[in-house]
């Protein structure tokens, strides 16, 4: 997982990369890649809250692919140094 923080104007703002949810049918695994995007206002409210998804990960037996959700290619490598 990575983490980002910084401030917008007054109000931190949390980022954070990394695995979502698995999801399994039959020998089909997705892993989600997401990244998710918190604002921080007075009082420590939330202001926004954003979850992006960035990467299907499928897995098979025999191969894995990686499908990345703003239509540019995938590198698995770098998916997973992402994360990781």
């Amino acid at each position: 997982m990575s983490y980002n923080s910084w401030k917008l104007g007054s109000l931190p703002v949390i980022e954070m990369t990394g695995e979502g949810r698995e999801i399994t049918a039959g020998q089909i695994t997705i892993r989600t890649i997401v990244r998710v995007r918190v604002v921080i206002g007075p009082g420590e409210k939330l202001v926004s809250l954003r979850i992006e998804p960035l990467v299907l990960i499928v897995t098979r037996p025999d191969e894995q692919h990686a499908l990345c959700m703003d239509g540019q290619p995938a590198d698995m490598q770098s998916i997973l140094d992402s994360i990781s």
